[in-house]
């Protein structure tokens, strides 16, 4: 499946969540959102992907900054005037909070920060780590993919992974080849940085659940860790 095919579902998806929040039948889990005409069509949009306590434990944002976030997850193009009102509760309601505003010290240092968006949408882009010759590489958990970003030009390429690995982070081994922690399914992938090919190494343990951070030793093993088993993994590349 390509990232257009997969913008088009999220898409569609868009459109089924609207049309249930019409109806008023869209879920809704964490904070309760304040009364409003444009709650209901907010709950059809967002829970979709997440619950509300997201929303309620954001930092806010004001409408711009809101709708700028909302790209970032859903192709809302197609329906403008819904965008425009969901941006507009959740301004209203979820403002610039402040909470979490950092410590200024002044100084004459300065950063500037560029920023990319992921060509498949609402994917939870997570964890990048440059390679050797310059090239992000990140985990897309929803999306289930790992994406290669060309920071120079800006070029993403996104690599589609077996059904239901939902990775949740990556990682280099010494070729240059690419390795994932497949979060959801229990299994460590390899992607051949040259075919594309994936291998697929399944856990040795029904009990062993949850790959999470993986990271190779000076002899090429890796080490991962398995976050809800209370467990260290260790995986040899020359054998399996």
């Amino acid at each position: 499946m390509t990232w257009r095919s997969r913008a088009r579902g999220h898409l569609a998806a868009a459109g089924l969540l609207l049309g249930l929040a019409a109806l008023g039948a869209a879920p809704a889990w964490g904070a309760t959102l304040p009364e409003d005409p444009a709650r209901k069509l907010v709950l059809g949009l967002c829970t979709g992907c997440h619950g509300t306590g997201r929303i309620a434990q954001s930092t806010g944002y004001d409408r711009a900054g809101w709708s700028a976030l909302i790209a970032t997850m859903v192709d809302m193009s197609r329906a403008p005037r819904a965008a425009d009102a969901v941006a507009a509760y959740l301004a209203e309601y979820f403002p610039p909070s402040g909470k979490r505003l950092p410590n200024l010290i002044p100084g004459g240092f300065r950063l500037a920060f560029e920023e990319w968006v992921a060509p498949t949408l609402g994917q939870r882009s997570r964890d990048p780590i440059e390679g050797p010759d310059g090239a992000i590489w990140w985990a897309g958990q929803w999306g289930n993919l790992i994406g290669r970003l060309d920071p120079a030009t800006g070029a993403m390429i996104e690599y589609p992974l077996p059904a239901g690995a939902k990775p949740h982070s990556v990682t280099l081994d010494a070729a240059g080849n690419v390795w994932y922690t497949g979060n959801k399914n229990g299994t460590i992938g390899r992607m051949d940085r040259v075919s594309g090919r994936i291998t697929v190494y399944s856990m040795p343990d029904p009990v062993s659940r949850v790959p999470h951070t993986a990271v190779f030793d000076a002899d090429g093993i890796l080490w991962f860790t398995l976050q809800h088993s209370n467990m260290v993994g260790r995986l040899d590349p020359e054998t399996g």
